[in-house]
């Protein structure tokens, strides 16, 4: 019998495809979508359930994008629930994302340097309750994606019948009661009445109904091209069943803002109408936030806030939150200014506009202390000293940068160690926004073991040499400092910015002061210029 068509959607036109006819489509309409030629091919992997067949995806490739963007986008778009190890087998050899018999970078290979045109491999996520993939390069590309992988065609919801009807269900339930998990439809939901904890939005995804998991359609819009919203992803009537079941009517008022919450979701409904998800979501953050400050400081009665009060929550407790998106510095104030205008209208307030005009008033300070070095460095300080008293390795990047979100967690309002918060953490501790953290604490570590050799001379010349090129390493896409030993990129960093001030001379790698790096830093000198050599290339010319 020949096979059935597997129907999906073309993600760049939106058009209906099939998985067989979706590759010749895809090449077309990349052709005209005016991406940019990369500087080498670009692959394209279809990536397809082992045994559910049924779910495919096709993702296009960038010539440098490595293993572990691939393992994260298939994470965040179909299997991550708990934080699982993963694994690709490709010709025989194993990489993991982390593991005793294999090192923390294992996934920190390029593409290019294991797979081509026609290779097939695998992939494994949780070695428990296992969700294996099958993985082909089906074919390669002059075009580039919009970051280093993008997805570009996707199998449509599989239809699957409601237990109790027969019709098409959209929901599955857990609940122990039922025994094997039951697939209901929006009606027949209602009226088995389940307890919500144990009630998900059918997934689009081989992992559906293990471990349970639930789609994260916020996560998976990352790896979408440009105009997509997660509304589309997961339909946005499912998402807000699930949010009545989840929030009836007469739910108490959140005890952290007050009688505030009510303005804040409408806020959030109305951020993430006019600027799209992401931004509504970084908006529903910082208006929450804000207004969690402001109610400890101040109680509930927003009418006792005052100018001196905002300009004091804004410059000396929201600027010190230590993790968030780049563009929050400069989106902060305007969507807090919005939020205002709401409340007014709203007849909560009734002086928005001099709050408005004080908040604007120190934006600027807002923004320097957002970002201001001294900040993370005083932070990394303390946290670091923390962890050293708790007996964690500084220098064992895994394990610190583990103690370091919860500690930031912690900073944030949160408790780490509630059961809840904590599987989230688990699941964010894969997401980008807290690799960009990481990334972070690598760079200050760096520059703070460049600070304490650059102590020994009499001005702050190679310093800031130091910090220059430490600053072309963390901008640069390819994200260098992410891997590799950090104590290397140290002395790196010291030996090129040394020979920049004409302090080491080319030639001259055993003299005195390189032979005083590679002692400060317990390397032997030949291993630091290997890397100052690596270093050079992803400098500025």
């Amino acid at each position: 019998m020949a096979p059935q068509p597997s129907p999906g959607t073309c993600l760049l036109c939106r058009a209906p495809v099939t998985k067989r006819g979706a590759l010749k489509h895809c090449l077309e309409c990349l052709d005209a979508s005016g991406w940019p030629i990369g500087e080498k091919y670009s692959l394209i992997i279809r990536i397809e359930g082992k045994d559910e067949r049924k779910y495919w995806m096709l993702a296009l490739t960038r010539h440098d994008a490595q293993l572990r963007d691939l393992d994260q986008l298939i994470r965040d778009v179909w299997v991550e629930c708990c934080g699982h190890l993963s694994a690709f087998e490709i010709g025989g050899i194993s990489y993991d994302s982390y593991g005793d018999e294999c090192p923390s970078d294992a996934m920190g290979v390029p593409l290019s340097n294991v797979i081509r045109p026609g290779s097939t491999f695998t992939y494994d996520y949780d070695f428990g309750s296992t969700t294996s993939l099958a993985l082909k390069v089906i074919g390669a590309t002059p075009v580039a994606p919009e970051g280093l992988i993008c997805l570009i065609a996707r199998n449509d919801r599989p239809k699957v019948p409601c237990d109790l009807c027969g019709g098409d269900a959209a929901f599955v339930v857990n609940e122990s009661d039922w025994g094997m998990p039951r697939y209901c439809c929006e009606k027949c939901l209602s009226s088995a009445d389940p307890d919500p904890c144990c009630v998900n939005i059918i997934a689009n995804s081989p992992r559906n109904g293990v471990c349970d998991y639930a789609e994260d359609a916020i996560s998976a819009l990352l790896w979408y091209p440009s105009g997509w919203s997660a509304g589309e992803i997961v339909p946005e009537e499912l998402e807000e069943t699930l949010d009545f079941l989840s929030s009836p009517d007469d739910a108490p008022a959140d005890p952290v803002v007050g009688d505030l919450q009510p303005e804040i979701d409408a806020f959030f409904e109305a951020e993430r109408a006019a600027y799209g998800d992401k931004a509504g979501s970084m908006a529903g953050e910082t208006v929450t936030i804000f207004c969690t400050f402001m109610h400890t400081l101040h109680g509930e009665n927003i009418r006792a806030w005052t100018v001196r009060s905002v300009q004091r929550c804004l410059t000396e407790h929201l600027a010190q939150n230590p993790v968030f998106p780049a563009t929050w510095p400069k989106n902060a104030v305007p969507m807090l200014c919005r939020f205002l205008r709401r409340l007014e209208t709203s007849g909560r307030l009734t002086n928005a506009s001099e709050l408005i005009a004080a908040l604007k008033d120190v934006e600027p300070a807002f923004q320097e202390t957002a970002v201001k070095p001294a900040k993370f460095i005083d932070l990394f300080w303390r946290i670091r000293t923390k962890a050293e008293n708790s007996g964690i390795d500084p220098d064992d990047m895994d394990a610190f940068f583990t103690f370091a979100m919860d500690e930031v967690i912690r900073l944030s309002g949160m408790d780490p160690q509630n059961e809840e918060i904590r599987n989230e953490i688990a699941g964010m501790l894969g997401n980008r926004a807290l690799e960009a953290g990481r990334h972070d604490l690598i760079a200050v570590a760096i520059l703070l073991r460049c600070e304490d050799f650059c102590s020994r001379f009499e001005d702050a010349a190679v310093f800031e040499g130091c910090r220059r090129i430490l600053g072309e390493l963390f901008d640069h896409p390819a994200a260098p400092l992410s891997r590799g030993n950090g104590i290397l990129w140290s002395a790196a960093v010291v030996y090129a910015a040394c020979r920049d001030a004409d302090l080491i001379r080319p030639g001259r790698g055993g003299s005195p002061l390189a032979q005083e790096i590679a002692s400060f830093f317990g390397l032997e000198i030949s291993s630091i210029r290997s890397k100052v050599t690596a270093l050079k290339g992803f400098l500025a010319p």
